[in-house]
């Protein structure tokens, strides 16, 4: 099964238990699934992430997305209550990086270096409630790479 139809299950299963509005459970940081409603704190929430990509996004979720991924299962999975503010997904690492984030409209956002330096962030200017499943992609090629995510209203690293 495609990145893109495991995506569109957890969509729908996510969506349907996120109604508690308590987070989910933080472990490791792979797999990792929060719930954030907006005005949340501290902001920015951010998650330490041990990554081995493998998968080459510009193959397996679109032209556009550049990086490698570390499989079909997101790394983090955050159910958004929108509210008034953007929702601002940002990485940071010593590597070079790229985000890969399938948002609760069923489209791909991908992004390299529009953060500081070479570190990748996408801005939601009007976000919308729902489950935004994030991979974060080691540019240069397959390995290991260790990467910060911040999840902000606020600001992008």
């Amino acid at each position: 099964m495609g990145l893109w139809h495991s995506a569109q299950i957890a969509v729908t299963v996510l969506a349907v238990t996120a109604g508690s509005g308590e987070a989910w459970g933080e472990g490791d940081g792979s797999g990792d699934s929060l719930y954030l409603s907006a005005g949340f704190t501290p902001d920015p929430k951010t998650i330490d992430l041990q990554l081995d990509g493998r998968i080459d996004a510009a193959i397996e979720v679109s032209e556009a997305c550049h990086g490698f991924i570390s499989g079909e299962e997101p790394d983090v999975s955050v159910y958004y209550n929108a509210g008034p503010f953007p929702l601002i997904l940002s990485a940071d690492s010593d590597e070079d990086m790229t985000l890969v984030v399938n948002a609760p409209d069923g489209q791909w956002y991908c992004d390299d270096d529009s953060g500081s330096g070479l570190n990748p962030s996408i801005r939601f200017g009007e976000p919308v409630s729902g489950n935004y499943e994030i991979w974060v992609g080691r540019y240069l090629g397959p390995g290991p790479a260790t990467v910060r995510l911040s999840i902000s209203e606020l600001y992008s690293e």
